[in-house]
């Protein structure tokens, strides 16, 4: 079986809808009504948000990522995110080359690329 989706409790839908499709090209929106945003991508990926009250002491393991086609995508990817002053959790540039930032709630996300 392969990974559906992901369900995601935020404190702004469209603030989390912009940030997920301007980095991680989640720009269509295959659902919406007063409880739930479902953003989709090109590649099958699917996040639906939910607008509420979001937990803000998750473990530092908690995360999802987008697998990038390679090294370079995640490399200028980190870029843009510094640019755009998306804070980085972690980055890792041997083995998978990884960074890790934190979504408009908090949330870690990662691109990654072997």
């Amino acid at each position: 079986m392969r990974l559906d989706h992901v369900a995601l409790t935020v404190s702004d839908r469209e603030d989390s809808a912009a940030f997920y499709a301007r980095y991680f090209k989640l720009n269509q929106r295959v659902h919406e009504d007063d409880h739930l945003l479902i953003l989709a991508g090109d590649g099958g990926s699917l996040l639906a948000l939910s607008e509420g009250k979001v937990p803000s002491d998750l473990p530092r393991t908690n995360h999802f990522g987008f697998q990038a086609c390679d090294v370079q995508e995640v490399q200028n990817l980190r870029a843009r995110f510094a640019k755009d002053g998306v804070e980085e959790a972690e980055f890792q540039a041997h083995g998978p080359t990884r960074v890790q930032v934190f979504d408009p709630d908090g949330n870690r996300v990662e691109a990654y690329a072997f």
